[in-house]
């Protein structure tokens, strides 16, 4: 029958890969996404009268270099009054891929999961250090 000790030397070595196996690959994506966010443009959009296929509002912007999109937006009703301001953000690179929500958040939960599980490996891996003195 195994003792307390290799128990719970056992149980934190596990703690300590897990949190970082699990957490190094959180905090990649995170910063990945974190760094996408940051090439979006904000510009304002003008909601204009929908065109017989849409089925949502459809609302044109210009981006930074005067070319004008145009893109239908899921948030927003048919129904929304035409000339209607809305605030969007788009990427450079795809700019007919416009959104409506600010992307200053993307990431931020998978890089703060990842900063806890990296965290707990830390102490983990300290306190299976701490373990070998014990005795």
């Amino acid at each position: 029958m195994p003792d307390a000790l290799s128990v719970t030397s056992s149980v934190i070595e596990l703690f300590g890969w897990f949190g970082f196996v699990v957490g190094t690959p959180f905090v990649l994506a995170g910063a990945a996404l974190r760094s996408r966010a940051r090439r979006y443009e904000e510009t304002v959009a003008v909601v204009i009268p929908a065109p017989a296929y849409a089925r949502v509002a459809t609302a044109r912007w210009m981006d930074s270099w005067g070319d004008l999109h145009e893109t239908q937006f899921e948030e927003y009703a048919i129904e929304t009054p035409v000339e209607t301001e809305l605030t969007v953000h788009y990427d450079p690179r795809r700019p007919s891929r416009a959104r409506t929500d600010a992307p200053h958040e993307d990431g931020r939960a998978l890089t703060m999961v990842g900063r806890v599980l990296l965290s707990v490996g830390a102490v983990c891996a300290l306190a299976s250090v701490a373990l070998l003195f014990v005795d």
